[in-house]
Formats: structure tokens, C-alpha cells, sequence
């Protein structure tokens, strides 16, 4: 271990022990003129603790958090008639209730109702594919998920994605994608991308069938998680159980998609007893070609099979140790806008922590110790390929690790919360391309390329926050630190003899302000300011072709960090039977990181060309999300969503390469049967993109009308049937982000198209 982690874990643990030291509060010694109040916080849609909720008492000033089974608990000294408690928790929608003095010898039972957004920029998506049909999201949510994590975050607003082939679907939100997102697992850091062209992004590597729900964080306000430039993705993993006895419980998932031909089978074995819990998880999924709306045939197969174990330990009824392993492996997987297809992707991941909560939160919430490790092993070739491979074989071989820990404190004051967190993350990536020449003059010679040049970069952060309530306000703020370094320990030829070392220091806030204006209307305004360091493709890539335009890309050591100030207004209005909601961003960008192309420099293949990553200027992004729904009858619903994001850098007035158009959707839905029988039915149009970047291969796309529907039924207790349809009119089309075609690939359109029409069927048993 370096003398710099090392001193960055002394840092980290420095910290915990800091934060070790709790307030006591002292209380009137005359114990009747004191008033218990008391109560749990429950999901409607579950009737199960909803844990972590900030509840506020708004007589008092005070505040408290739920413990895990959704109890709270209040001692004031108060001669007041009437009690206000505020109650709000990320997914939820905010409760507030008034409580006569005489009701207090009662419990008191405050319900929350799950919500797709929240009072900040943050979307939340849920996904309980245990739970029957309850809600709106689940739902939608619940319907044969798609094949990867990123193929499912474009049901969120003002989110899209990059398609390369059938797997892999890279997300991109108000149009910032790659290293400019935070992806996160239960607010660590995943795996990396090991292939340059990233076939296998973050996404990837995620087991959708485990998680709960989605936290999408728009912007540089969840810094806790890390530096935080376009937004934080945060994908919560469901939670074990709280068991009194041994019991054992599961869910199987099997389902099938027509035209792709996706077949899939999860299974989940969850169990535990008094002081211990445990959760073993397994699944395979695979894909064929498939056909698009026009009736042309795409190759976009693959196969992957996943399993992991989790196991956690009570120490203490405040304590609980865990530990966890997984695997995933990824074969044949066809990237038809390459040059290459993914032949292997292996996948290991471990993480073990600690974590205490105090039975009775006074000023003290929690303490966590928690630490990764994950390597991801990765062959891509172009033996698929014939007329490629006829000529020259091709095999790249990649290898990326991670590991980290994080050391987190949360606490309470009168009126408030507070967050210490620290963490080091370390990613070395390396990698090499073998080139057998077969065809010409040249036939029998061998190349090597160098392709990451055996980077590395350590990042230590540290992050300090608080949330204030102060009568119908609500006060956030965050300060985060960054200490980014980075090198290339095999520098490559055209790399020699230049300095490869990249360090920076950098310091990110974030601040906001929430008014409840009245029972019905909320507004609030954040403010944050994100940097991020560039990542090991910006700083290191050697020479490769990894754009959508078929040059080559040079990285650049000597690049600044980019500085994401932006700002959201959010409104949201609710009655009885509507809900409004709306955010407007704005984002000014600074040392924005782009490629130019370098006139004086040859490229080593037969690309058009070399491009070097530099700092291209200020760009201003700007746009919304826009949502409203109303309950129409019985149990029905309505929905319409809107997005926009315009991006254009300020010195010349031009587009900023991948940014998505503009779109809006209708859904209705409802529940019939007493509520046993979910159906729904969605329209989205996407509208042409006429702004783009023609020297980045950009061009005007054409727009596009989808329909799907879908229903799902509970027939009975613990067996769940769903079935629908995607793009019911058979449209073709492609969104505006999908990759130009390879010739290699057989695909004859310029663009890659989506899939045509597909008619899927799933089966779902919980027990």
C-alpha cells in the first residue's frame, strides 16, 4: 500500500472518530411536565416501516429519524393544544398532519405515498418486483424488465441512451453521459468500463432484478456519493428482512420477448433468523438479432448468466456486519456499430461493511464502515466478422480493478441533520490489442497496441452536509473535497518523453432551499457547483478509434477539470385529484472537455484522422421536465411527460455533440378487479433533432411515435403473470444517440435501428 493510501484511510477513519463525539441533551428534571409523542411511519402501498424518514416537529423545532421499524419519538415540554409533524423521505411524497394534545396517548400512524419526484432534482424510479401491483410504478416498472440497467433508465425523465449493439445500453441524462455520471450500488462505487469503446458500461454490471428503486440525482447536488458533475445514479439493492425466526422466502422470474428473442430466468433465495440474514441470487439472460420496424435484420445477440451471495450478522441490536460476493459472465455479444464484438466479459465483485444505529437517535444517527473491490475481465475480436477477419485478426484484451473505502457518520440536531463522509477509490486499468495481418504485402506481421497504458487513478474525497428545517423551509447544503491523481506507469511511444502525471484538487457545493408556499404548492431552488477531474479515456487513451466519427483518439494528461454550475427551479402542486410538477435547469459549464482534431498528426491506423481530448470552452446547457397527472375514475389514471435539453458552447454558438431532442409522452392506466389487474397504455413522440455537431458524425434525425401496453395480474397470492407489447405500430426508427453502423456488421441502415415490434410474456412466483 502507498504512503498516499495510507494516509488517505488515516484520513477516512480520522474522521469517523471525529464524528464519535455526541451531544447530550439534558431535560427538565420535572419528568410531568413532559410529553411523549410517539409514532410509525408506514408505506401505503405496503403497510410496511418505511426507515429513515426525517420527521420533523414543527412546534418544537425538533427533528428525528425512524428507526428500522418506523418508530419515532419525541419528549418535549410543551403546553401547546396542537402538534405539526412534517414527515419526508427520498421516494415518497412529504406528509403533514396536526395531532390534538389528547390523541397522543395513542400511537400515532402516519402513511406515505411512493413518488416518481421529489422536492430537489432528483427522480425516483421504483422497481418491487416482490410486491403485487399497487402503484402506478410498479406497474410500469414491474413488466418484464429490460436487458440491461441502462436500457431501464429510459423510463426516466429527460434520460436516453447510447446504443451500440443489443447489451450495454449507456445512459445519458440532460445529455452528459459517461465519466460526467456518478453510478453508484447502494452508494458505492461500481465497476469500471474495461473495453475503450465501452461495450460494458457501469450499467452493465448491475443485477436489475435486485433492486428496489432507482435514485437519479440531476446534477452536482449528491456529493456525499462522490464527485458529483451531471448527476448521481444510485441503484438500492432490496434490504433483508427483519426475522424473529428462521425463515426462508424467494421469488423465480421467467419471461420471454418475441422479435429479440430475450429470455430470462431470476431466482432470489432470501432467509435469516434472529441475528442473521442471507440472500443468494442467480440468473440467466440472453438475446438473439433482431428485426426492425422496416423488417431489416440486426445482429445483437448475447448471453450472460449471473449469481451472488450476500450474508449479514447482527452483533448487537444496533449493529450489523456484512459481507457479499458476485459474479456475472457475458459471451458472444454482438456490437454491430463496432468494429469489434465482445467475445468475454467476466465480471467479480466483493464489498463487505459495518454499520451501527442507535436504538434511541439522539444526536448520533449511524456510523458506517464500508469497502470494495471488482475486476472486470474483457476480450473483444472481430472473428465474427468475415470480411474483416479475412484480412486481419484482431483481439483486444482489457482488465480494469476497483476497490475503495468509505467511512460515513450521520447525526442530529435540534432542527436538522448532519453527514461527515470520506473515501478513497482507486481504478487501474490496462490493456492490449493484438493485430495479425493476413491479407497483402503485409501478411504474417504482428502489432501490438498499448491501449490504456497501464493507468491509474486515485481519487480521495471528503464530504460534509446538513438539512435544516425551519418552520415550512427546508435548508440543504454540502461542501465536498477532492484530491484526484493520476499516471500512466507504461507510457506508450507517441507518449514518451511527456510528462503523464495528472493531479488536481478540487472543491464542489452544493446548497438549496425548499418553501412549502401552501397545502397544495411547494417551490424550491438549488444551487451546486460539481467538478470532476477527467477520466482515464480523457487522460490516457492511446490512438484508438473509440467516437462515432472513425477517428482516432489521443489522451491528453495535461487536461484542466471541468466545473458544472448549475441551477433548478422546482414546482410541484398537488390536490386530490392533480399533481403538477416541474424543473427548470440551467448548467454553465466551464473548461468543457471535448476533442479537436490535430492537423499535424498522422494516425496509426487507416482512420480519417486524430483527435486529442482538450479543454473545449464554455458551453451553457439549459432546459426542463415537466409532469402532471390527474386520477381520472375509480382507479385510473392519467399521466403526460415532457423533457428538453439545449446545449451549445458560447464561444461560437454551435451544438454540443449528443444531446437528445426533444420528447413527450401520454400514459393511461388503472387497476380493475380489485386491484388485481393492472393495464396501461403509453404514447411517446420524439421529436427531429435539428441541432447537432456535424464535425462529431452528427446529423439531423427524424422523429418518431411509439405506443406500447402492457397489463399484470396477481391471480393469486404469490403468482404474477405480465404481458404486453413494445412499439405496437411497428414503427422504425432510431434515437438520435445510437451509433452509426460498422459495414463489417451487415447492417445496411446508416444508423442503428431499434427493434421492430415484440410481444412479451412474464411469469413471476414469490414464496
Amino acid at each position: 500500500m502507498s504512503i498516499f493510501q495510507k494516509i488517505a484511510m488515516l484520513l477516512s477513519l480520522c474522521f469517523v472518530s471525529a464524528g464519535m463525539v455526541q451531544t447530550v441533551t439534558a431535560y427538565s428534571d420535572d419528568a410531568d411536565s413532559m410529553i411523549e409523542i410517539s409514532g410509525i411511519i408506514q408505506a401505503d402501498d405496503t403497510n410496511g416501516p418505511i426507515m429513515g424518514a426525517h420527521v420533523g416537529l414543527q412546534n418544537a423545532n425538533m427533528v428525528t429519524i425512524t428507526d428500522v421499524n418506523g418508530s419515532f419519538t419525541f419528549l418535549v415540554d410543551s403546553n401547546d393544544e396542537q402538534f405539526s409533524i412534517r414527515v419526508t423521505h427520498i421516494g415518497y411524497r412529504p406528509v403533514s398532519v396536526t395531532v390534538d394534545r389528547s390523541g397522543l396517548n395513542e400511537l400515532i400512524t402516519i402513511s406515505m405515498s411512493p413518488a416518481p419526484e421529489m422536492m430537489s432534482p432528483i427522480t425516483v424510479i421504483s422497481n418491487r418486483p416482490v410486491q403485487s401491483p399497487s402503484s402506478r410504478m410498479d406497474a410500469v416498472q414491474g413488466t418484464f424488465l429490460p436487458v440491461d440497467s441502462g436500457a431501464f433508465l429510459r423510463n426516466a425523465g429527460n434520460a436516453s441512451g447510447i446504443r451500440r449493439g443489443g447489451f450495454g445500453i449507456d445512459p445519458v441524462l440532460r445529455g452528459l453521459s459517461g465519466s460526467r455520471l456518478n453510478i453508484r450500488v447502494d452508494g458505492l462505487t461500481t465497476t469500471a468500463a474495461a473495453c475503450p469503446n465501452r461495450m460494458d458500461p457501469p450499467t452493465s454490471h448491475i443485477r436489475l432484478s435486485d433492486i428496489e428503486r432507482v435514485e437519479i440525482h440531476r446534477g452536482p447536488h449528491a456529493l456525499q456519493y462522490g464527485p458529483s458533475f451531471g448527476g448521481t445514479v444510485n441503484f438500492i439493492r432490496l434490504q433483508p428482512q427483519e426475522y424473529t425466526s428462521f425463515e426462508v422466502n424467494g421469488d423465480f422470474r421467467a419471461g420471454y420477448e418475441t422479435n429479440t428473442g430475450h429470455q430470462k430466468t431470476d431466482m432470489r433465495i432470501m432467509g435469516g433468523s434472529t441475528n442473521w440474514d442471507f440472500m443468494v441470487t442467480s440468473g440467466y439472460s440472453s438475446t438473439d438479432d433482431y428485426t426492425s420496424g422496416s423488417g431489416e435484420s440486426v445482429k445483437a445477440g448475447f448471453r450472460s448468466f449471473d449469481a451472488g451471495a450476500e450474508i449479514g450478522y447482527r452483533v448487537t441490536d444496533s449493529q450489523r456486519i456484512y459481507g457479499g460476493f458476485s459474479q456475472s459472465v457475458i459471451r458472444d455479444a454482438d456490437f454491430p456499430a463496432l468494429g469489434m464484438d465482445m467475445a468475454v466479459d467476466d465480471t467479480y465483485k466483493a464489498k463487505a461493511g459495518y454499520k451501527w444505529i442507535p436504538l434511541n437517535p439522539n444526536s448520533l444517527r449511524s456510523i458506517e464502515f464500508n469497502g470494495y473491490w471488482s475486476l472486470v475481465d474483457h476480450e473483444m475480436n472481430n472473428h465474427n466478422r468475415a470480411d474483416m477477419f479475412s484480412m486481419r485478426d484482431a483481439v483486444a484484451l482489457a482488465e480494469t480493478k476497483t476497490f475503495g473505502i468509505h467511512s460515513k457518520i450521520n447525526g442530529l440536531f435540534n432542527t436538522g441533520t448532519w453527514t461527515v463522509a470520506a473515501g478513497l477509490d482507486q481504478q487501474d486499468v490496462s490493456g492490449t490489442r493484438f493485430v495479425t495481418v493476413k491479407m497483402g504485402p503485409q501478411m504474417g506481421n504482428q502489432m501490438t497496441y498499448n491501449l490504456w497504458q497501464d493507468a491509474s487513478i486515485t481519487n480521495l474525497g471528503i464530504f460534509a452536509g446538513t438539512e435544516h428545517f425551519i418552520d415550512s423551509y427546508t435548508l440543504t447544503f454540502g461542501a465536498r473535497a477532492d484530491y484526484n491523481v493520476a499516471t500512466a506507469n507504461d507510457p506508450a511511444p507517441r507518449f514518451a518523453g511527456s510528462d503523464v502525471d495528472s493531479n488536481h484538487f478540487n472543491i464542489s457545493l452544493s446548497g438549496g432551499v425548499t418553501k412549502v408556499i401552501s397545502r397544495w404548492q411547494t417551490i424550491g431552488l438549488f444551487l451546486g457547483r460539481g467538478v470532476r477531474s477527467p477520466d482515464i479515456t480523457e487522460r490516457y487513451i492511446n490512438f484508438l478509434t473509440i467516437g462515432r466519427d472513425g477517428f482516432e483518439y489521443a489522451g491528453n494528461p495535461a487536461l484542466k477539470p471541468e466545473a458544472n454550475n448549475q441551477a433548478d427551479l422546482i414546482w410541484q402542486a398537488e390536490t386530490d385529484r392533480f399533481r403538477f410538477s416541474t424543473n427548470l435547469f440551467a448548467s454553465y459549464i466551464t473548461n468543457y472537455i471535448s476533442a479537436e482534431v490535430l492537423t499535424d498528426t498522422e494516425p496509426v491506423s487507416a482512420a480519417p484522422g486524430v483527435r486529442l481530448f482538450s479543454n473545449r470552452g464554455n458551453a451553457l446547457f439549459t432546459g426542463f421536465e415537466w409532469s402532471a397527472s390527474t386520477n381520472l375514475w375509480n382507479r385510473w389514471f392519467a399521466q403526460w411527460d415532457a423533457s428538453y435539453t439545449r446545449a451549445e458552447y458560447l464561444d461560437t454558438n454551435t451544438a454540443v455533440a449528443e444531446i437528445p431532442p426533444f420528447e413527450t409522452s401520454l400514459t393511461f392506466g388503472g387497476m380493475s378487479f380489485s386491484d388485481k389487474l393492472s393495464h396501461e397504455l403509453s404514447v411517446k413522440r420524439v421529436f427531429p433533432q435539428s441541432r447537432f455537431d456535424e464535425l462529431f458524425g452528427e446529423s439531423r434525425t427524424p422523429g418518431f411515435w411509439l405506443v406500447d401496453a402492457s397489463l399484470r395480474s396477481e391471480i393469486f397470492s404469490g403468482l404474477i403473470i405480465s404481458g404486453g407489447v413494445k412499439n405496437l405500430l411497428n414503427e422504425s426508427y432510431y434515437e438520435h444517440l445510437n451509433r452509426r453502423t460498422n459495414p463489417s456488421s451487415g447492417v445496411t441502415s446508416e444508423f442503428l435501428p431499434e427493434p421492430g415490434r415484440r410481444v412479451f410474456l412474464e411469469l413471476t412466483v414469490n414464496f
